[in-house]
């Protein structure tokens, strides 16, 4: 008895139409993913939540550079030795996005946290761009 696969029909296609076009699949481990992001602005700023899933904490790189923040993360396929794979449905590779930042947000205070495969960033707003109140003056 051979065991159904529901998902054979669409990879045998995908295959196809990578070949008619002249393109080849990359090997696993040499995709580049962008990855899943929450973003919120309240009060005290800006609040990011970038979805890593399987990424080593050691693995992930944040910068900032003028008014980009950039995120890039590496998830390596280790394949032991002897062993054959069957199917492979895991992001492996590299993980990389980018934001551009308004002028109103401080990236030299940038603050990072990473837990349970999601890096947390927060950017405060810049003094500049927080309310204060002016006093009058009369007379």
């Amino acid at each position: 008895m051979v065991r159904f696969d529901p998902f054979r029909e669409i990879e045998e296609i995908q295959e196809r139409l990578f070949r008619n076009f002249g393109l080849t699949r990359p090997e696993n481990g040499n995709r580049t993913y962008a990855p899943l992001v929450d973003v919120m602005d309240d009060a005290q700023g800006l609040h990011f939540a970038i979805y890593l899933p399987g990424v080593e904490p050691g693995n992930v790189e944040l910068t900032t550079e003028n008014n980009t923040l950039s995120v890039t993360a590496q998830r390596p396929f280790n394949r032991p030795e002897g062993v054959q794979q069957y199917r492979l449905e895991g992001a492996y590779g590299t993980f990389a996005r980018s934001f551009t930042i308004p002028n109103t947000y401080d990236l030299s205070k940038v603050s990072a946290n990473f837990k349970h495969g999601v890096l947390y960033v927060d950017i405060p707003k810049a003094e500049a761009a927080q309310p204060r109140k002016i006093d009058v003056q009369v007379g």
